[in-house]
Formats: C-alpha cells, structure tokens, sequence
C-alpha cells in the first residue's frame, strides 16, 4: 500500500490532467490571469522560450542553431557589431535598455549568432570589436558586462556576454526553496555554499544552518531557517571574496552592501513530521525556484515525491541536486538517475531532464529553466566539491522567476505575516513577504484578521530586511517590522498588514475550484481537511460540492464551498490552495471569497436540492434498465 502510495504522490496530477484537461484550461480564469503573469511570467514568452528549446537543430558541422530571435525576453542575438555609427549605438543602446527591463536588470548577449538563430560566428579580431561595442552601449546605461564563454561555429567563434544593472541602493532577490528526503545532505548543501568551505563528511558545514540545539544534535532540521549568497555585478561571490580578505564570515548586512544579486535560500525539513512546515515554507515564502535534493546512495524516496508533487502543484519551476555520489557506487547512482528521469518523464510531471556537465548545458539551463520545462540535474559532493562550481555559476546567472517590479509602482502595500517575535527593548516584532507596494519606517497600517475578523490600526517603528536596517522595503522583499504598542500574543501566522485606507474584508466562506490529487476513499460534505495558502493553515469543513456530484474522488474536479472552523482569514480570489488531511491531497484555485453567510447557506440548499434531484434522477434511470 505504500509504495502504491508512494509513486501516486509524483503522479498525482496526471490523472486529474488526463481526466480533465477542457477543465484545467478553464482553471485560469480572467480571475487569475493577472496573478499568473506576474508570478510565474507571461504566457507568450514561455510558449517562444518552448518553441526555442523544442526547435532548436545541428547545423551542418555540428554546431547548435538556435531558432529565431523573439523580441519578448532578455536574450539578444547580434552577428557583427563593428565600428557602428553613432545612431546605430543609440538604437542599440535603446534596445540594451529593453532587454534590461525584460530581465529585471540582466540580459544576454550572442554575439556572432544571426537573428534567425544560425551559429555563423566571427574572426577573433571583429569579435573582439563587437564586444567592445557592447561594453559601450553598458557604460551609457551604467552596467557592467563580463564574457561568460566563447565556442567555437563555422566562421569563428560564438560569445555569449552577460550585461547588468549596477545599482547602489537594492539588490536583485532570488529565493529559492532547499526540499528533499531527510539525510539527502540539504542543510549541508546549503553551508558549504554560503561558507565556501568543504564538509568533512560528519556534518560540519550543517551546523551553520540550524536553528536549535536539537537540530545540531539530531542533524535533522526541524524548522525553516535563511542563508544568503551573493555575487557582486562581475559574477564574483562576495561570501568569499570579503571572508578572505577580512578573515572572518560575513555578516548579511555585509553580503548585502557588496552584492548585485542575492540568492535566499530557504532551508526545508525533510522528516515527515515536518512535512506541514515544509508546506508551510513553499506556500508562504514565495520561493521562484526549487532544489530538490537526493541522496545518491538512496535513491528517490516516498517524501521526494511528496516533495516533487508539492512543488508541481505550486507551479515551481525545479532543479534536482543529486548529492553524495563521492560515496555512492556507479550502479546505484546510474539507478538513482534513470528513476529521476522516468518521473520527470512521467504523464502529468512532463519535464525534459537535463544533465548539467559543462558550461554550456548550465548557460543552457539558465536561459530555459523560466519556462519550467527543463529540469537541470547536478551531480555534486559536498565532501570533495564535485561540480558546485557549476553550481555557483548556474545561481550567478539564474533570473527571478517572479516579476515583482509590476507589483510595486502604484500599488497597496501589503505584507503577509509568517513569523512573530518579542526582542528586548524594542518590542513585538513581526517578519514576512511584502506582496504589493512599498513600506516605510513610521508607518500606519491596519493589521489582522483578529479572532472576531477586526483590523486594528497599528504604526510601524523601524523596518529590517536580511538583518539590516533599511528605510523602506518594496513587494518581493522579505522583512521584519517592529510595531507600537501592541502585544504578541495577540498576532499569529497568516495575518496581513495593509494599507489604513484600505477596507480589507475577512473570510469566513469562500469558493474554490478544487482537483483531488489522491484520496483513498471518497470526500463528501463535512469533510474537514486543512487548508494551506501562503502563510494560512488552518481547518475548513465542506459546506456544499457544487455541481451535479455529491462525491468526489482521486482525479476528480469540482466546485467547493469551504468554511473556516475556528477563524476568519484573509484571502484574495486568484490566490493557490493546498489542502491535505493524511494521504489525502488537493489542490485549487480561489474563486469567490468573504462570502456572506446568508448567500453561504443559500448555496448549500441549492446544492443539496441539485444532488438530491440528480440522485433521483440517476435511480430512476436505473430502475428503468432493470
């Protein structure tokens, strides 16, 4: 039963794709299309980056042509830019500044690689012009360019550059989600990375990672804890650099003043018992990638596959890291890599795997992995530093997945709260994700739902973010907010801050277009599974299935009226769902939110009266055929 278990948590949603799939186009509603362009990046790009990586060929000397150029993106092809005339170096510097935004501050250049994506190339000395012309269309816009690698094609050689944004007062954030099996050597990943030094086999690098003294003790996180790594605008990790001038760890304010982009890694536990605080972690942290990480010596396990499914659910686009292979023997891990690649291949997962060896599979990699069709795949050791170069490489030049730029002009702030503290001297202190807008030191916000779904007015002290004092944090950042005069005890997970103005509405009832993934028996009305949505989690009981169905079992969709059981919540329609109760696992999309209850209870009786009368109706019909 647990292995039948187990492989249905990797395919789960293949049965709801192949038993639905009119119905899965019509998940995204007019509702969600906003949410979806901004979060996981516009649908036209994607389908051309698709199409690009589908259609790519070998021209005739083997050498990779790209399909044609796309104006959507952040990657330019150019063949020759030689001695251009200053009206050409205006245009070409306008078009530099579009591929900036398009990337949120990188772009990609190719030069010697037509507009029709042909590999022709270029002699050594108009190649080195061209780049040059590069590096003065950046010197107007004030970016720095450095040369990631050169190849080799018919009439020369292929550059790829990489130009950037060079910015003094904020950072690029890339988050990324760290999840796997326990004892697949994710903490430990995560402290060589960030530290720079080797672990000595016995858990060394991990003890940097932890929060408690059981975790050390156990060597098994328990909890959600942050590291950072930085590289500065020439692609140099700043954790190192500085700690081997300094000779001392860097502290976050440090990595932060000296970095261009900033990589958050987000430590997940990989036990069971934590499996509702990993959930917790990939729902509420708003990661834009995923590292599933897995033991070579152990191969794919029940919870790397409830840890595959989950991040499927969300939308996630994944990288596995395959680690321990310095101890794992040649057949075992050749057996650990053909079961990643049969699931990846699997109906309803649908990735290509991509085995990332040289430089150019990870350039590969970091132009496609936006799209979430091409898993990358590394094969590290964190005992001998097997490939984290590649590693290292690969997150210099790996984009933010979410557009958080069109959240911040001209919108609400708001922040969704998932941690709570109480610091000496400075007082109740609170740290989550800003969503929308722009917050400043001083000021007043309403914060809630309370227990009876009031908002009461509070002003904020001083603002931090990544352990520094800042003035002002924007959407896509993550901070902590210390607030006056108000107690601890009376915030908890999954609250909000907006805006004063604002008249936020709390969530009783509220309607949800639901896929069942996995239930071994049927789910009926007054079914109480949790609900996890960002930082919420909390019980909800089925108050009505809307539709002709009054059960609902795996691979099943339908309309769903829940009620919260304890208190009101505030949610946003478009917004993703999880709900899980044992085996049992669902995802869905809100449709309807702060419903009232009179309409609620209307809703129920209407529903019952439909499922009553399709019940009649389908037992006549039976009663007629015998």
């Amino acid at each position: 039963m647990s292995a039948q278990v187990a492989n249905h948590a990797a395919a789960a949603s293949s049965a709801a794709a192949h038993d639905h799939g009119k119905n899965d186009r019509a998940m995204m509603s007019a509702s969600n299309e906003e949410e979806s362009t901004v979060l996981y990046g516009s649908k036209e790009a994607k389908h051309a980056l698709h199409a690009r990586i589908s259609k790519s060929k070998l021209g005739e000397e083997g050498l990779l042509d790209l399909d044609e150029e796309i104006e959507e993106g952040n990657i330019e092809y150019k063949w020759k830019l030689v001695d251009p005339t200053p009206e050409r170096l205006e245009h070409l510097t306008s078009q530099l500044k579009w591929r900036l935004f398009e990337g949120q501050g990188e772009a990609f250049y190719e030069i010697g690689i037509e507009d029709n994506g042909t590999a022709r190339g270029l002699p050594a000395e108009e190649l080195d012009k061209s780049i040059q012309t590069v590096r003065r269309m950046a010197k107007n816009l004030g970016c720095e360019v450095f040369e990631i690698c050169k190849r080799k094609a018919k009439e020369g050689e292929i550059a790829e550059l990489l130009v950037r944004e060079v910015r003094d007062d904020k950072y690029m954030d890339v988050r990324i989600a760290v999840c796997g099996n326990v004892d697949a050597g994710k903490s430990t990943f995560i402290g060589v990375l960030t530290k720079g030094h080797l672990d000595n086999g016995r858990g060394l690098a991990r003890v940097n990672v932890f929060n408690h003294k059981h975790e050390i003790e156990t060597g098994r996180t328990s909890s959600i804890s942050q590291q950072i790594l930085g590289f500065n605008a020439k692609g140099e990790c700043v954790n190192y650099l500085a700690a081997n001038t300094v000779h001392r760890d860097m502290t976050w304010g440090d990595i932060v003043e000296q970095s261009y982009k900033v990589i958050s890694f987000i430590d997940l536990a990989g036990h069971e018992k934590y499996l509702k605080t990993t959930v917790s972690g990939m729902t509420g942290h708003m990661p834009d990638y995923c590292f599933l990480m897995v033991g070579a010596n152990m191969g794919v396990t029940r919870m790397t596959k409830e840890h595959l499914a989950l991040a499927l659910a969300l939308k996630i686009p994944l990288i596995v890291v395959v680690t321990k292979v310095d101890i794992c023997p040649e057949n075992v891990l050749q057996q650990t890599l053909s079961d990643i690649t049969r699931i990846l291949k699997m109906r309803g997962v649908n990735k290509m795997p991509l085995m990332i060896k040289t430089d150019d599979d990870f350039i590969t990699a970091v132009k496609s992995i936006a799209a979430d069709r091409v898993v990358p795949i590394f094969l590290v050791s964190n005992v001998t530093g097997k490939d984290l170069d590649l590693v290292r490489k690969f997150l210099n030049l790996v984009p933010p997945r979410i557009e958080w730029a069109l959240l911040r002009d001209n919108k609400h702030p708001e922040v969704l709260i998932d941690q709570t503290y109480f610091v000496t001297g400075v007082g109740t202190v609170v740290g989550g994700t800003v969503m929308s807008g722009s917050i400043q030191a001083n000021d007043s916000m309403l914060l809630g739902p309370d227990s009876l779904g009031a908002f009461i007015p509070v002003q904020i002290k001083s603002v931090h973010s990544k352990r520094v004092p800042v003035k002002q944090v924007v959407a896509g950042m993550s901070a902590g907010f210390a607030l006056k005069k108000i107690k601890r005890s009376t915030i908890r997970k999954g609250m909000v801050l907006v805006p004063i103005n604002s008249n936020p509405q709390p969530t009783i009832y509220f309607e949800a277009d639901v896929i069942i993934l996995y239930h071994s028996t049927t789910i009926h009305k007054n079914y109480q599974p949790v609900i996890q949505c960002l930082t919420i989690r909390q019980s909800a009981k089925i108050m009505a299935i809307l539709g002709e169905k009054d059960v609902l079992r795996t691979g099943d969709r339908a309309k769903i009226l829940f009620k919260f059981m304890y208190r009101p919540e505030f949610l946003k329609e478009g917004m993703r769902v999880i709900f899980r109760e044992g085996r049992c696992k669902a995802v869905g999309l809100l449709l309807r939110v702060a419903i009232p209850e009179a309409e609620a209870l209307a809703m129920t009786e209407k529903a019952e009266k439909e499922a009553a009368a399709s019940k009649a109706s389908s037992s006549g019909a039976t009663t007629e055929q015998r």
